[in-house]
């Protein structure tokens, strides 16, 4: 097909912009917008500096809180501090502490008569499963931290036996997993 020619069929001598045909662009323009980012850059960050840096001026933020030290007397004498006494744990029942009963043995009923026990005594149970493990001489009572330790000496004491473990990786704050061995299954089981 043949159409006929136009203005736009010829190329301009000096090919600026006209119409559908555009110039290549000049290392100027593909550079403009870099240049006007780079100068609101710098001018944001000039702006920045001169309001923080009045802002510093103005505002101190180093503050002197260190009270004047007055030397005391010769007649008076410093009462000696009382030193606090560590008070050792008392077994308690903390019905916010949610207990898991793990059964340690394998022997069949032994987690839910461990979890009866800990219910009887006024704990709150939370699961009763078997533990990853049948291998477990000694009970173990494990609580995140010593806050607990009262708890897990009224477990211990409900229970008839085991030993406190205190890991934070085991156990969550506000809960205790009881892993019943083979030191208290009889007990629990009614065997002794």
């Amino acid at each position: 097909m043949k159409y006929p020619k136009d203005r736009f069929d010829d190329l301009p001598r000096t090919l600026l912009r006209r119409g559908a045909h555009r110039a290549p662009r000049t290392r100027l323009s593909k550079m403009w917008s870099w240049l006007v980012a780079l100068c609101a850059f710098m001018l944001l960050v000039g702006l920045g500096v001169g309001i923080m840096w009045m802002i510093d001026k103005q505002v101190q933020f180093i503050a002197n809180d260190e009270p004047a030290k007055s030397e005391p007397a010769a007649s008076e004498t410093a009462a000696p501090e009382p030193t606090p006494t560590q008070t050792e744990p008392t077994a308690t029942v903390d019905p916010n502490v949610t207990v898991t009963v793990l059964n340690g043995v394998g022997t069949g009923g032994l987690a839910t008569a461990g979890s009866e026990a800990l219910a009887g005594a006024g704990f709150t149970i939370g699961n009763v499963a078997d533990a990853d493990s049948f291998d477990n001489p000694t009970s173990k009572v494990v609580i995140a931290d010593e806050t607990a330790r009262g708890a897990a000496m009224g477990a211990v004491e409900a229970l008839g036996g085991g030993e406190i473990v205190v890991d934070p990786n085991i156990a969550q704050p506000g809960e205790m997993i009881v892993t019943i061995g083979a030191d208290i299954a009889d007990r629990l089981l009614g065997g002794e």
